[in-house]
Formats: C-alpha cells, structure tokens, sequence
C-alpha cells in the first residue's frame, strides 16, 4: 500500500458555473492499494474498486494546476470522475511534479 497525504480531493470539474472558489473540495490522504484505492478527508471519503482510466492533466477552470483525473465504475455500475493532486506546500508540490508523480504511480499499479 502507498500513502500519500495532503493530497487535492475534487469530485467533479471546477468549472466558471460551479461557483467554486477553492481549487479543491478537500484534502486528505490518498491510499493506493493493488487492487483500488481510498481517499480520507476532512468531509469525503472515498473507495474505489473498479478504475477504468487515469489521465492527467488541466482541468475545468484550473488553468494552473495539473491534475490526475481517475474514472470508475461506482456502485450503480456507472462511470464516475473524480480528480487529485499534490496539496503539499499549499499546493506548489503539485505544480512543481507532485501531482505528476501521483499520477506516474497510479498509472503504473493500474496499467500494468
């Protein structure tokens, strides 16, 4: 199991009409296990079994932060889409290849 805290929790694109003043809807820890993962937050908390994709990039109206966007199968069988990123130094970990290495190692348990 990997664990990675202070980590950038979104549970749909920040777009203009969302009216979101955060980048974030909240921060926690994300732990990745071979076979799914969780995130824990302040208010969210999330398990994932069935990920169909992990791509990364910018998001909504985030122009400055890249983010890892997971898609899934949640328990209506549908594909859902959250995102994460690196939240460490308020964020700039993210911006300066936290995030790319969140990525670099889902990517690499869930294509494999």
């Amino acid at each position: 199991m990997n664990t990675l805290d202070n980590v950038w929790y979104l549970s749909s694109k920040n777009t203009i009409l969302g009216k979101r003043v955060m980048a974030m809807d909240d921060i926690g820890t994300l732990n990745i296990f071979p076979d799914g993962l969780s995130f824990k937050g302040q208010q969210t908390e999330v398990f994932i079994k069935q990920i169909v994709s992990i791509s990364y990039g910018k998001q909504g109206r985030d122009f400055i932060n890249n983010w890892v966007k997971v898609g899934y199968y949640d328990p209506n069988g549908e594909i859902t889409t959250i995102y994460f990123a690196d939240g460490n130094n308020r964020g700039w970990s993210g911006i300066f290849g936290g995030t790319r290495k969140i990525f670099n190692l889902l990517n690499e348990i869930f294509t494999s």
